[in-house]
């Protein structure tokens, strides 16, 4: 399901985005509401406005900041480890002169006994593309992590460019349960030697870890020292984190982002869990991988990131599967935009993808309450933007008009998950300007033609009051 199937203070008016995929088009826009401003960035300044000044306006040097540059959710506690290496590759979406790893013992069963970790290029098949950089931890080669928590390593010199995978190797003593991110088929992201192998962070060659898998183990961050601007989270379940698709929207984000020209290019972290919810608690999958609460992790997975500023949220529709009521999920959203507005965040939240019965039942009395919760995240106000993302991927091109389905072509097969062209279309539908960034260019698409009287896109999801709808291929009141 949406999981395996399973600001700023002052943010102003709120902000819907609607995307409907025409390449041909000019793209995806924003609603009547308004354009959002640009935000300074990089440590601009103001030129100065004082009558008659005869200095040209200055701008203060960049500073470099922390930036998470790439970060993996921990969802559960799977598999025991003692006396052996875990290595880790990470691909950073910035790069920076220096680096930090925040390692997890979120769902451990004994305090992690790490006697050593090493950072390195990474090279295919989990093996070390460069010399491995030792890691310390209060100037120490080892650290413990007591359960439930977690621990950055000290900063490390060492150049780091976008789009660079770094392998993350760690010795630990154990044994305990290794905290993980569970979640589909691809790509193959962490690497381990049986236990009792002992310490292989610095071994380069790929035989050294013969077993792989494509669930992270224990990294659960990496920061840059970087002069990028602030980050972009994305806080969702498996429609995020890429199940039953070989892509993830995010990732097809950062490739937009990256077309930018280098210094307006920010990271898109991923934090999505596969399973998870906004507010409900599992009623089976306790032990499968769910992870917390949306509500619950704000914090580590959100507000503790480093040089974040935008928070885009794609979280519900298990909820509803779980069988919470839209009160519970309008309070929710209510509690976590005050949250994230407290913290300094804008946040965007996005509308949820309709469903029909597929791999899991699902009732025509459910959709209509995810089409309830939709109008309400439409027109609620809380948020600094909506991001409809129910429009993008609804089946209502090509002469079709039925909104509380998935397009065919971006339909993974449960008629819920999009495939990699939904994922496509997912990530075309977010308009870069909404994080003070200059319209990032549409990646390609087969094009599609939205239906005439369809455009909005048709019943059950109205545009909130006062809004129009835009002739066909363009979002509404664009």
């Amino acid at each position: 399901m949406g999981g395996r199937s399973r600001s700023r203070p002052g943010r102003g008016r709120n902000l819907v985005v609607t995307s409907l995929l025409v390449v041909m088009a000019a793209g995806a826009g924003l609603t009547a509401c308004g354009q959002p401003s640009l935000r300074p960035r990089h440590g601009a300044t103001s030129p100065s406005s004082t009558a008659g000044a005869t200095e040209p306006p200055t701008t203060a040097a960049p500073v470099p900041q922390w930036r998470t540059a790439w970060g993996s959710a921990m969802a559960w506690g799977y598999g025991e480890a003692v006396d052996t290496t875990v290595r880790q590759v990470a691909t950073v979406a910035a790069g920076g002169t220096a680096l930090r790893v925040r390692l997890s013992n979120l769902f451990g069963n004994r305090p992690l006994i790490l006697g050593s970790a090493t950072v390195a290029p990474a090279g295919p098949s989990g093996s070390l593309a460069g010399p491995p950089e030792a890691l310390l931890f209060g100037g120490q080669p080892g650290v413990t992590v007591p359960i439930g928590q977690e621990a950055y390593s000290d900063p490390l010199t060492m150049p780091v460019t976008a789009g660079q995978a770094l392998a993350v190797s760690v010795f630990v003593r154990g044994p305990d349960l290794m905290t993980v991110h569970p979640c589909c088929v691809f790509p193959l992201v962490s690497y381990f030697a049986g236990n009792g192998a002992g310490d292989l962070t610095s071994a380069v060659s790929a035989r050294a870890l013969p077993y792989s898998s494509p669930w992270s183990r224990l990294v659960d961050a990496v920061d840059v020292l970087s002069l990028n601007g602030p980050g972009v989270v994305i806080l969702g379940d498996s429609i995020s984190d890429g199940y039953n698709s070989s892509a993830r929207w995010p990732d097809l984000l950062q490739q937009r982002i990256d077309l930018l020209p280098p210094a307006e290019r920010v990271a898109v972290v991923n934090e999505a869990i596969t399973a998870n919810t906004l507010t409900a608690e599992p009623r089976d999958d306790e032990t499968k991988g769910g992870g917390l609460t949306g509500l619950t992790r704000l914090t580590p997975d959100v507000i503790d990131l480093a040089g974040v500023s935008d928070v885009v949220v794609l979280l519900g529709t298990n909820d509803l599967w779980f069988g919470a009521p839209v009160s519970q999920l309008i309070a929710g959203f209510t509690q976590l935009a005050s949250t994230l507005h407290a913290a300094g965040k804008r946040v965007f939240v996005a509308t949820l993808l309709a469903r029909r019965t597929g791999d899991e039942l699902w009732t025509p009395a459910e959709q209509a309450a995810l089409v309830q919760l939709d109008q309400w995240i439409l027109g609620s106000g809380l948020f600094d933007g909506v991001i409809d993302m129910a429009a993008a991927v609804a089946d209502v091109y090509n002469g079709a008009c039925q909104p509380d389905a998935l397009y065919p072509e971006f339909d993974s097969g449960d008629h819920l998950h999009p495939d990699a062209a939904g994922d496509l279309a997912m990530a075309n539908a977010v308009p870069t300007v909404l994080f003070g960034l200059p319209p990032a260019p549409e990646l390609a698409h087969p094009p599609v033609t939205p239906t005439l009287g369809c455009d909005t896109p048709g019943p059950g999801y109205p545009p909130p009051p006062g809004q129009g709808s835009g002739a066909p291929g363009q979002p509404p009141g664009a």
